[in-house]
């Protein structure tokens, strides 16, 4: 087995920068330097697509390798602007993930945990609450520390001891994530879900609400 880490710039064209060239050569460039850029170019992801980039044993980190590992995250990327001509901006939804190998990081993060955080987090903020107003809560703290204001279900139940829900299909078993439903973002008590849960599909891994908090969970 091999394993790789890569900068988290290297990724998506839109942190990519070059500033001796035009905008429009920037973007030029970009789309070809980087594998979302490049299935842009090729018509292998639309804007009508949710697009998943699985790795195999890929990290990525932040700045340098004493950051990592990031197992996945979701975004979208952008076209240029069209909005001179009055056409809504491109948005192409995707996710990176990296099918994680047992005991690399422990038990919360096995085989497919990553995928299906991310995914699960693209349906409920597919635009991660860029124009500050869709998919944004009350800040909440969760019990492994997060602290956040949006609607990132996965992020309040990652590395929890029972973070993951096992599935067994042809003969292996699969590691999906569980996590945090509706009516938690919404500090519901008691919670409107069956059985009054917060989370899913294990009812279990959250069974409170997060405390109020000040913006940034400040004291």
């Amino acid at each position: 087995m091999s394993i790789s880490s890569h900068p988290l710039d290297s990724f998506l064209p839109g942190v990519l920068t070059i500033p001796t060239m035009s905008p429009l050569k920037i973007v030029e460039v970009r789309r070809r330097a980087t594998p979302v850029g490049a299935a842009e170019n090729a018509g292998d992801i639309t804007t009508k697509d949710v697009s998943t980039f699985l790795f195999p044993h890929a990290y990525l980190y932040f700045g340098n390798t004493n950051n990592c590992c990031v197992l996945g995250y979701h975004s979208y990327d952008f076209g240029p602007s069209l909005t001179s001509s009055g056409l809504p901006q491109r948005r192409y939804v995707l996710n990176y993930s990296s099918w994680i190998t047992p005991g690399l990081f422990g038990a919360a993060f096995l085989d497919v945990t990553g995928t299906n955080h991310e995914m699960a987090e693209i349906f409920n903020d597919p635009f991660v609450a860029s124009d500050g107003i869709h998919n944004i809560t009350p800040w909440w703290l969760s019990p492994n520390g997060n602290c956040q204001d949006g609607m990132e279900v996965g992020d309040v139940i990652e590395g929890l001891k029972d973070a993951v829900f096992p599935i067994t299909m042809n003969g292996f078993t699969y590691h999906p994530q569980n996590v945090a439903l509706l009516q938690w973002f919404e500090f519901q008590s008691p919670s409107t879900a069956i059985n009054g849960a917060y989370s899913y599909p294990d009812i279990t891994t959250l069974t409170a609400l997060s405390a109020p908090q000040k913006a940034g969970c400040a004291p």
